[in-house]
């Protein structure tokens, strides 16, 4: 409860003072709500409506009843508590009576949120555990398929961005690496295959760098000077910004990486599953590839607006590699820090390499795919397991419904939300006396 009031209230504050926010999708519109160009209440309707969605669609079936909470059941209210507090964001939080208010009506209400949020999640886990038809163990099939195929990341990334023919030979490459360590008796024989995935993945990518690199060589400086300089004089204005709050920015990565180091929250829940299993190392190179593909858009987007991502996907994965909280506390810190002076100098250099922005825009595609088709097939099983064949048709059946209503729920989300109906409905049965598995 703590650490999840200290994550709730420092996240909320960042957020109404627009120095970081969680959701993509709110961070381009902080610079002008800092500057007062839209009114609170519309982004505040925005941040609700981006918010909502991940809310219901991704974060609650993917963490009630399961092993480790997905991060979006905090942060994504925190968002909308930071930019929905009244407050003053014209001059520094301690300056006047209003921004002083508005600072600590965030803290309160992010911290009651995290704290409310803790004992929610373990009421209804253990809950679900007392049912006649446990529900609390099996939904971690729900994420179960997609924990051996994120190697699929990298092949399928290869398959959108440089051909199909490409990407047979990598899943060709990487298939034989996972027999091969099997056979080897080596350990995780999917880190292996994962493994050559990504060394594929780089070499194509950096043939593609030099080939640009070597096609832009013509190119005139003289005719793009001057829109650099106001670029780099906006980009170094807005780190400054970030770098102003950076006690806080690194105080709030130090707690998160204490609670990822200690199985309290994850960012996905294939590595969150793995890392509930005693899997640091698998866990740890799922974050890698989501950092790959998320850190160039969080930085660039970062030194636009000047309002930092809440945690990049590294944060996690080396937390998840330290020995203790303490340690993963102060590593994530480190980072955060590192992170935040480098902003400007990350970004001059995505923009030197565009092909790496593009790979990365390819990887988010290619990782929700995996998810989408893995926890559908996750949900089937949990839904199995509650009610036998005829919960794996319900699944079936939902996913149908959903596609011809044009998808009204998040693709990914279909299965685990079917699979939890089918687990009611066969709870409720069981008690009215049918037998039901």
């Amino acid at each position: 409860m703590a650490l999840f009031a200290a994550i709730g209230a420092l996240s909320s504050a960042l957020a109404h003072r627009g120095v970081s926010v969680f959701h993509d999708g709110l961070r381009p519109v902080m610079g002008s709500f800092r500057k007062g160009e839209l009114p609170r209440k519309e982004v505040s309707k925005t941040s609700f409506n981006l918010a909502w969605g991940f809310f219901w669609a991704f974060g609650i079936p993917f963490s009630i009843g399961y092993v480790v909470p997905l991060v979006y059941m905090i942060f994504m209210a925190t968002d909308w508590i930071g930019v929905t507090v009244p407050g003053d964001q014209s001059s520094p939080w301690h300056r006047t009576a209003r921004a002083r208010r508005g600072v600590a009506l965030a803290l309160l209400a992010g911290g009651l949120w995290g704290a409310g949020m803790a004992v929610l999640l373990r009421l209804i886990t253990e809950a679900m555990h007392r049912l006649p038809i446990e529900m609390a163990g099996p939904v971690h099939l729900f994420s179960e398929p997609a924990a051996g195929a994120y190697f699929l990341f990298a092949v399928l990334t290869i398959a959108y961005h440089y051909g199909y023919r490409r990407a047979f030979v990598a899943l060709v490459a990487c298939s034989v690496a996972w027999f091969g360590a099997q056979t080897a008796g080596l350990p995780y024989p999917a880190v292996w295959s994962f493994t050559v995935g990504v060394v594929f993945l780089l070499a194509f990518l950096i043939l593609e760098a030099r080939r640009g690199k070597a096609a832009q060589e013509p190119t005139v400086a003289w005719a793009i000077e001057d829109d650099d300089d106001e670029e780099e004089d906006v980009f170094d204005e807005n780190a400054r910004r970030i770098r102003r709050a950076l006690l806080p920015i690194v105080a709030l990565a130090a707690l998160m990486g204490a609670a990822y180091n200690w199985g309290l929250m994850t960012k996905d829940p294939i590595s969150g599953l793995l890392y509930a299993q005693g899997l640091a190392i698998p866990a740890a190179l799922i974050m890698l590839a989501w950092a790959f593909a998320f850190i160039p858009m969080k930085f660039t987007t970062a030194a636009v607006t000047g309002c930092m991502a809440t945690g990049t996907f590294l944060d996690q994965g080396i937390s998840m590699l330290m020995p203790n909280p303490w340690a993963a506390a102060a590593a994530c810190a480190a980072l955060r820090a590192v992170e935040v002076l480098a902003l400007v100098a990350v970004v001059r250099g995505i923009e030197r390499l565009p092909s790496i922005r593009e790979v990365a825009d390819v990887m988010r595609t290619a990782i929700f795919h995996v998810m989408e088709i893995g926890f559908l097939i996750g949900g089937a099983l949990a839904a199995s397991a509650f009610a036998g064949q005829w919960g794996f048709a319900i699944v079936v059946a939902a996913w149908f419904l959903n596609s011809r209503k044009n998808f009204p729920v998040m693709p990914m989300s279909v299965g685990a939300y079917a699979a939890l109906a089918v687990g009611v409905f066969a709870n409720i049965l069981a008690l009215l006396g049918f037998q039901v598995t």
